[in-house]
């Protein structure tokens, strides 16, 4: 082969290269718009039978209904969640800083979704590690409005959970999200919600919660049973720790107010739940009746999940008084002697259902 033939034969190689690559690169392009049209369409599917998120009815969860005597003390709480919603004015201040502290540090800052998380996330997962990208607001829809979807890890969930929540931020304002997240979120042994938490495993109430108090129970929603102080307190206090120590890096408490908090042993005063759904403080055979009662006049789910409040007539000292003198009198019978107690006190109307009442309680989102 001669030189001009060589010479040739090179500038067909050199002309063809430009031509492959415009090839690929159109190729890539169409690919590309083919794949964004497609993705427009799913997306557009994935977010057509959205539940209502613009009810805000949808955010509640099963809240208990309680029994209350004449003095309004609580005797009897039905339920199927150990639960007590409760206002921003009702939690330590140590509990809404902590918390976001820990699950979501730009709360304050994104609309719903931290697009600078997610890439912090990525960034970490790259590198063999672990880091959660949800942000406070996506929680709270995963736990309430989506809760029968919060276990997919489908791109279609996380799509229609990263669509409500940034919806979400133009209803409510950040301190009711963070409060309806509080009340929500499972802490582990029974507890949803803080004041369950802080009722269950230190028999107080959240807004009695000291430094290191809030941080133990703020590091439990991470993952409840692992770090369940009353099965694996080594692993609470690092989670613990772990909490405080963020919130030192973050400026929301002072070195010495940090390291106090550390030196501190964890210490417990656990109120169990019968976990039967029936709780009954007092007055068992007169909550029995109006268990009864109840189950007349309302479903199951509204008895147990619809956060009732059912006020009686039954007056403690006059019901002792009636137990007294039936343990005294051979001819009353223990069940006539409380039957006169609550109909002595207030006569009984007519109809049998007269004497109690029951109000729903929704959730205050006030802060």
């Amino acid at each position: 082969m001669g030189p001009r033939q060589r010479q040739g034969r090179s500038r067909s190689k050199t002309h063809a290269l430009p031509i492959i690559l415009l090839s690929f690169l159109g190729f890539l392009l169409i690919a590309g718009v083919a794949f964004g049209i497609g993705m427009v369409g799913n997306v557009n599917r994935w977010l057509s039978d959205l539940p209502d998120y613009t009810d805000a009815n949808a955010y509640l969860v099963s809240e208990p209904t309680e029994i209350v005597d004449c003095n309004g003390n609580k005797i009897a709480s039905f339920y199927t969640q150990n639960r007590k919603s409760i206002t921003k004015d009702e939690v330590s201040p140590y509990v809404l800083q902590g918390t976001v502290d820990v699950e979501d540090e730009r709360f304050y800052e994104h609309g719903g979704i931290d697009l600078w998380g997610i890439a912090r996330a990525a960034v970490a997962t790259l590198g063999g590690g672990h880091e959660g990208a949800s942000t406070i607001t996506q929680q709270l829809v995963r736990n309430t409005i989506l809760q029968e979807e919060q276990f997919d890890s489908t791109i279609e969930r996380k799509v229609r959970e990263a669509y409500i929540a940034v919806k979400m931020e133009d209803m409510y304002s950040k301190d009711e999200i963070l409060m309806m997240y509080l009340n929500t979120i499972y802490y582990g042994h029974g507890a949803y919600g803080i004041e369950a938490a802080a009722e269950t495993y230190l028999s107080k109430s959240a807004a009695d919660l000291t430094l290191s108090e809030a941080a133990l129970l703020i590091g439990l929603p991470n993952s409840p049973s692992q770090y369940d102080p009353t099965v694996n307190p080594d692993l609470a206090l690092s989670r613990r720790n772990k909490v405080l120590d963020n919130m030192l890096r973050l400026g929301h408490i002072t070195q010495e107010e940090h390291d106090a908090a550390q030196a501190e042993p964890i210490t417990l005063n656990v109120t169990e739940i019968s976990g039967s759904g029936v709780d009954v403080y007092s007055q068992p055979y007169f909550v029995a009746y109006v268990k009864q009662l109840l189950e007349q006049e309302f479903s199951t789910d509204v008895l147990f999940k619809g956060g009732l409040t059912v006020k009686t007539t039954i007056d403690p000292t006059m019901q002792q008084v009636a137990e007294n003198a039936s343990e005294s009198s051979s001819t009353r019978s223990r069940s006539t002697a409380w039957t006169w107690a609550w109909s002595s006190s207030t006569p009984r109307p007519a109809t049998s259902s007269a004497w109690w009442a029951a109000t729903t309680t929704t959730p205050t989102r006030t802060t």
